[in-house]
């Protein structure tokens, strides 16, 4: 979509190029944000060479007076794209109910588009942007909202200029034309497009090219559907939200809101490989969406659980170090060569504190995202065969359920077993075994009888029928 800070940046900081420069950004970039072409083609798509690229990128990736950058560098692998920054990325909570938006209209990638003026293009882009929000291919604007005063962007004869410049190029799609209000007799502009123009816009795939990218380069080289790509994007869709909802929280930093969107990106993105590997023995898989996205929900569950392993043991590792103030005070007095005073020593803690909370933080959002998960497994089963009820359940339905419940929680301690032996052996030797373990003790604990309970569920769900 293009968004408010997007469109009003492009309405006024751009030229003709630099303008689709930055529509070409919007189709291309992932849920990041990030614009997943390399140089060449992206020059190809805006219609420039990769020279005059690179020094659009040279200026939208530097500082603009008030402006913030326009791209951001990012680093991923040996390669260095480009973070679109006006406007919130796709996952960053733009809320379609209330938020203004303009959908991307095919016309804006036409060869036609790109040759008109940069006023052209403006004043088209102000009519698409109405249209889309008001959802009507009819649109007036006041005379006073286009050319408010003689040091706007628009005088009379640009916007003649421009207009002409506009039926010229797409006449087929949209006529500009002149109008007075009926009662105020204030000259008015009336942008009428085509019938069905509304809905012809384009998607932005570029999440799916990533996805296919990311299971090639794991190792299998057979095609991914459209369906099973959807499905996958579902799954990856809801860590993200999931993750999203708890970082937008109130209070939450701003450093521990991009920690854990990039984690949500490290979990999907880790989870596809894993998915990608086990592919060539399982490639019945592409022929079910529905049970490749339940496949790749399982992978993603695990990775998410060990991620909390992890977080959970680095808050247990800082809180060690925490308790420890004399230890702190000593590596300071000795850093400084001299004796620290309290407030010293509270300016030096500040940031382990703060690395501490943020650990714990994440470690609880991972917490809960697995426990919402685990539930809502073991909730099917029970649900499924409840409703069975209903009909006449057979032998069969009740052991399918059992098994499956048995096969849920089976998993779930083997995963839980293998997490302990690894934080026993590989972690913080400084922390004491049972301080080590205990998130991962108590968690289990929990589950046993989450499980307990859960199987005398189906017990009685079972026998109600005999």
């Amino acid at each position: 979509m293009i968004y408010e800070e997007t469109y009003q940046y492009l309405l006024r900081n751009v030229s003709s190029t630099e303008f689709d420069t930055c529509l070409y950004a919007l189709l291309h970039s992932d849920w990041d944000g990030v614009i997943q072409s390399p140089l060449h083609m992206m020059a190809r798509g805006v219609g420039t060479t990769e020279k005059y690229l690179r020094q659009i990128i040279n200026k939208f990736t530097a500082p603009q007076g008030s402006l913030k950058e326009v791209f951001v560098p990012v680093h991923q692998g040996e390669d260095i794209l480009y973070k679109f920054n006006l406007g919130p990325a796709s996952n960053l909570g733009f809320n379609r109910k209330t938020d203004r938006y303009c959908k991307k209209y095919r016309f804006f990638y036409s060869d036609a588009f790109k040759i008109l003026t940069i006023h052209g293009k403006r004043l088209l882009l102000m009519g698409a942007f109405r249209m889309s929000v008001l959802k009507s291919e009819e649109v007036l604007f006041d005379y006073s909202e286009i050319v408010p005063d003689s040091s706007s962007l628009f005088t009379r004869q640009r916007l003649l200029d421009a207009i002409d410049a506009v039926h010229d190029a797409l006449g087929h799609l949209v006529r500009i034309s002149f109008a007075s209000r009926a009662f105020s007799k204030k000259e008015v502009l009336v942008f009428t497009f085509t019938e069905g123009v509304l809905e012809q816009y384009k998607e932005n795939r570029a999440e799916r090219t990533l996805l296919r990218r990311t299971i090639f380069n794991s190792g299998f080289l057979g095609h991914i559907n459209d369906s099973v790509c959807r499905e996958l994007e579902r799954i990856g869709k809801y860590i993200f939200r999931s993750f999203l909802q708890e970082a937008t929280n109130p209070g939450v930093s701003n450093d521990t809101q991009q920690e854990l969107l990039k984690l949500a990106r490290f979990v999907y993105s880790h989870s596809l490989k894993k998915f990608g590997t086990a592919l060539p023995a399982n490639k019945q898989l592409l022929l079910a969406p529905k049970q490749a996205s339940a496949y790749l929900s399982k992978i993603i569950y695990n990775e998410t659980l060990e991620q909390m392993v992890k977080f959970s043991h680095q808050a247990e590792s800082i809180k060690s170090l925490l308790e420890r103030v004399h230890f702190h005070r000593d590596i300071s007095e000795k850093a400084l060569g001299r004796e620290v005073n309290d407030l010293e020593m509270a300016d030096h803690i500040e940031p382990i504190l703060h690395k501490y909370h943020q650990a714990e933080f994440i470690r609880n959002v991972l917490n809960g995202w697995c426990e919402t998960w685990l539930i809502s497994r073991v909730k099917t089963v029970t649900e499924e065969l409840r409703a069975e009820g209903k009909k006449k359940r057979t032998h069969d339905d009740k052991q399918i359920a059992a098994e499956y419940m048995t096969r849920i929680r089976n998993d779930t301690y083997g995963q839980l077993d293998r997490l302990l032996t690894l934080i026993l052996k590989f972690g913080n030797h400084a922390v004491a075994p049972s301080a080590r373990n205990s998130p991962l003790t108590k968690k289990k604990e929990i589950l046993q009888s989450y499980f307990a309970i859960q199987k005398e569920r189906l017990d009685v769900l079972s026998i109600s029928t005999c």
